[in-house]
């Protein structure tokens, strides 16, 4: 049975560390995201421990892994933070000027595409919802946004996957198009596509993108030959580019090192495929005003905004590391 008695400022301030050590899949992923040291996150783990009564995970030089007691916690932690900031939306809206902060997640190199308005929905968002609001963007491969969304730790996702999950909603922004590619080194690097046939596609390495490999496997046939894995479009550029593998990338991201020479499509016309961008929200759950209006902006953006030098307002960038 656990020693905690009551739940105070101390403890949500443990909990929190120790979710995010979870989120982050160990101590040094965390750190950055926590801004304090290992030893102090060790610490207040120790304490967290301490205070429950019981310990939560397995650390070491074997790595982090969760007990079935850190696996409960966490659970229980994370609803409790999502009924804090539901319970912190609601009051922040009574008065004549909306106050809070909204989480928005962004999958890796959509900010980047040219098409991508999400800079012009953050302005509009800033003029309208006024100066005691607040957007907090984290950058995190695809599956992350949408589970985070779900779960309701970000209230909003702009990401390319199209997986439909319980309470979670979609509506299309843009177009995304992509192509497979390899580097150069890659045996096919120099081999004319009239020359390449599907057959010869199937035999190098393909790195999947984990949660789209299904739809990947697709685009070269079911037999294609397994590879390496890059949990986004970063990811996947790193494996093209060092000749390990075929990958699948979008074309603004590949086109620099297409210019410099270091990376090529290869069957364009049978590997190119368009994929929607979306954003994504809860369709249960208090979402508040102010997650309700920064989705409006986001879709009037994309559906009448055009390219400008926007200046989101009150904007803090931080990169989730997963």
């Amino acid at each position: 049975m656990s020693k905690l008695k009551q739940v105070t400022d101390l403890e949500l301030r443990l909990l929190r560390s120790f979710t995010e050590i979870v989120d982050r899949g160990g101590f040094a992923a965390a750190q950055a995201a926590l801004n304090i040291s290992q030893s102090v996150m060790s610490e207040h783990l120790k304490t967290l421990e301490v205070r429950l009564g019981f310990v939560l995970c397995k650390r070491g030089p074997g790595g982090f892994k969760l007990l079935p007691e850190g696996e409960r916690v966490y659970k229980s932690a994370k609803q409790l933070f999502v009924s804090i900031d539901a319970f912190k939306a609601d009051i922040g809206e009574i008065g004549d000027e909306m106050a809070g902060e909204v989480i928005v997640a962004v999958e890796d190199e959509i900010i980047t595409n040219p098409a991508c308005r999400l800079p012009e929905a953050l302005q509009m968002f800033g003029v309208r919802a006024g100066s005691r609001s607040r957007v907090q963007v984290e950058v995190m491969v695809g599956y992350q946004a949408i589970s985070h969304v779900a779960d309701g730790s970000v209230h909003l996702g702009i990401s390319l996957s199209d997986v439909y999950t319980r309470d979670v909603s979609t509506q299309h922004l843009f177009d995304e198009v992509g192509e497979i590619y390899c580097g150069n080194g890659h045996p096919l690097f120099d081999v004319p596509d009239h020359e390449i046939t599907e057959a010869q596609l199937a035999e190098y390495p393909y790195s999947s993108r984990g949660h789209l490999e299904r739809k990947d496997a697709l685009l070269i046939g079911n037999n294609f030959r397994s590879g390496d894995v890059g949990l986004g479009a970063q990811a996947q550029l790193a494996l093209v580019l060092s000749g390990r593998d075929l990958g699948w990338v979008p074309q603004h991201v590949a086109a620099p090192f297409v210019a410099m020479h270091r990376a090529r499509a290869v069957r364009p016309d049978i590997t190119r495929r368009t994929v929607p961008i979306n954003v994504v929200s809860r369709d249960a759950g208090p979402h508040g005003k102010l997650v309700a209006m920064l989705r409006s902006c986001v879709v009037m953006a994309h559906t009448y905004g055009s390219p400008s030098d926007a200046r989101p307002m009150g904007v803090s960038v931080a990169a989730a590391k997963g």
